[in-house]
């Protein structure tokens, strides 16, 4: 039996014997063991395919897999054999982030492959091809992305994450690194182009950071909506601002124009993606409408590992997907309609309210809490039969959430708290999507996402607001 097969074997003997308690319902998370960064996120045949960084074995991180599932609505997923096992030289340490383009009729990935040697990790990229969507074949090329495409500009070590992409007759590949100068480590995007995908051109580099921008980038995505050129990526150790960048670990859009020929990125202003408490490492997709899709992994590294604890046998979780747009300069994220078309009222089409508002329900899925006039001094706690309770409180212009009053608790680096709080303009509705573990709130187009393990199910809202303006409460369940 090879690695692939051993993996996929043990999948299915083993995914019986996970503990449901904490699974969510409509948020993707891995079949068995763990999950971490989206990966060839990518519309193939009609069907939305997201691969995901697996431990097939185990509820923590080690030697990485692609586990894969696929979904006609962006809410229902199906599990699909895992795509590719570290069985090969070049990956036998892992087979690390990376994208997928489709080529014809065909599937193509493209990924890093980790491999020691000599005492010194090396990552390289590789291509693996399938006719199918689901039987995957490494080119007998790999890593067609190695040292020889970096010359003096850039090593294999922390060369990670490609995202692939064709332009006019050309293909692209956005890949993370940091610059050279071991005293002074900053992120750093390097460019490559290629006529087939196999043969790669030397490193541009399309940006380097500073020292306001972390020190390591992981996970580029190099796209355009409405003319604007968008470079989404991770970068680890940024310095807070405010209320941004306060995970540590962050997720940036950079804005601004790519010059085509000498392969560079101005960068006009750039922003945190999302204020939640986790949310990392997002990919894109295009697809067949003409949307351009963002998913992330919803967890943190450094963090309370809640399910891995409790010897559930799985760990981690996505996003739900939300479709970009933009306006004055920032990323917009709004639901899916695919997921409003799953939802089902509870209750009266709307209900009012004026200064309090108690929802007792076991099914909610959806709120929505919207005024004819401005939102101001408005808190909702989301809350269990023990008093635990998620809170988000909207004040003046500023949005704060926080779960330091669920128990399990998450902790984590010194500078972790379990709060956090977005700037934003005057609004005059808030949504609410809650899964099992997860709260996530969409505002203004901006969103903070955050996992919450309640100890016992979430049963009650309690909606709170100092003004007499009447508010109008929708709630739904997913089908």
């Amino acid at each position: 039996m090879n690695l692939l097969e051993k993996a996929n074997t043990f999948v299915q003997d083993n995914k019986m014997n996970m503990i449901e308690t904490f699974r969510p319902t409509y948020h993707l998370a891995p079949e068995y063991g763990w999950m971490n960064d989206p990966n060839g996120f990518v519309y193939y045949q009609g069907e939305y395919h997201l691969f995901y960084q697996a431990n097939p074995y185990d509820s923590k991180w080690d030697t990485m897999h692609w586990a894969h599932a696929k979904s006609k609505d962006l809410v229902e997923w199906e599990y699909l054999p895992i795509a590719i096992a570290p069985d090969q030289p070049y990956d036998k340490n892992g087979c690390f982030s990376g994208s997928a383009i489709v080529v014809e009729d065909k599937l193509v990935l493209m990924y890093t492959g980790v491999y020691e040697e000599n005492g010194i990790v090396n990552q390289v990229q590789c291509i693996a091809t399938s006719t199918d969507g689901i039987n995957f074949e490494k080119h007998v090329n790999n890593p067609v992305i190695d040292q020889a495409n970096l010359g003096e500009v850039g090593t294999t070590v922390d060369f990670r994450d490609p995202k692939v992409f064709k332009r006019g007759d050309t293909y692209y590949s956005v890949v993370a690194s940091k610059t050279l100068d071991e005293q002074k480590s900053q992120g750093q995007i390097f460019i490559f182009s290629s006529s087939d995908l196999i043969e790669w051109s030397q490193a541009s580099v399309l940006l380097e950071g500073n020292d306001q921008l972390g020190n390591i980038w992981e996970c580029p995505d190099l796209f355009e909506i409405d003319g604007e050129d968008i470079l989404v990526l991770s970068p680890m150790n940024m310095p807070m601002k405010g209320n941004n960048y306060q995970n540590l670990n962050s997720s940036i859009a950079f804005l601004g124009k790519v010059d085509w020929e000498t392969l560079s990125f101005e960068v006009k202003s750039y922003h945190e993606i999302d204020h939640g408490l986790d949310y990392y490492a997002p990919q894109t997709c295009l697809d067949d409408q003409g949307r351009r899709i963002i998913v992330a992994w919803q967890q943190m590294w450094g963090r309370t590992n809640v399910t891995d604890e409790l010897k559930h046998g799985w760990s981690g979780m996505m996003t739900l997907p939300r479709v970009l747009s933009v306006k004055d300069g920032q990323l917009i994220q709004t639901i899916p309609t695919e997921f409003y078309d799953r939802l089902s009222t509870l209750g009266d089409d709307k209900e009012e309210f004026k200064e309090q508002h108690l929802i007792e329900n076991e099914k909610i899925n959806y709120l929505k809490v919207e005024s004819a006039s401005e939102l101001t001094d408005l808190s909702i706690k989301i809350g269990n039969d023990t008093e635990e309770y998620f809170s988000i409180n909207l004040e003046e212009n500023v949005v704060s959430i926080s779960r330091k009053y669920v128990n399990p608790e998450i902790t984590g680096e010194a500078t972790y708290t379990n709060e956090r709080s977005m700037d934003i303009n005057p609004v005059n509705a808030i949504e609410l999507v809650i899964d099992a573990s997860s709260i996530e709130v969409f505002i203004d187009g901006k969103a903070m996402s955050s996992t919450v393990y309640f100890d016992s199910p979430i049963k009650t809202l309690e909606i709170h607001s100092e003004t007499k303006e009447t508010k109008e409460v929708t709630m739904s369940e997913i089908n």
